[in-house]
C-alpha cells in the first residue's frame, strides 16, 4: 500500500527564509531527486529540513495566498 510523505518545512539558517513541501504522492520525480539538497533562492545558502505540524502548514498555506 501506497503512502504518502508527511510535509516539510525548508529553513534558511542563515535569513530565515523558509518555505512548505508538501508531496502529493508517494512517486519520486527526477524534480525530487535535484531538490533532496535545496539551496536558499535569496542567500544561496544551505536550508536545513524540519519537521512540520499542523499549525505551521495552516500559517504557510494562508500567508501563501498573499504572495
Amino acid at each position: 500500500m501506497a503512502v504518502r510523505p508527511n510535509p516539510y518545512k525548508l529553513v534558511c539558517p542563515k535569513c530565515g527564509y523558509s518555505k512548505l513541501v508538501a508531496p502529493k504522492s508517494d512517486c519520486i520525480s527526477p524534480k525530487d531527486l535535484i531538490s533532496m539538497n535545496p539551496v536558499c533562492p535569496k542567500c544561496k545558502e544551505q536550508m536545513d529540513r524540519k519537521s512540520v505540524d499542523r499549525l505551521d502548514s495552516v500559517i504557510d498555506s494562508l500567508f501563501g495566498m498573499f504572495k
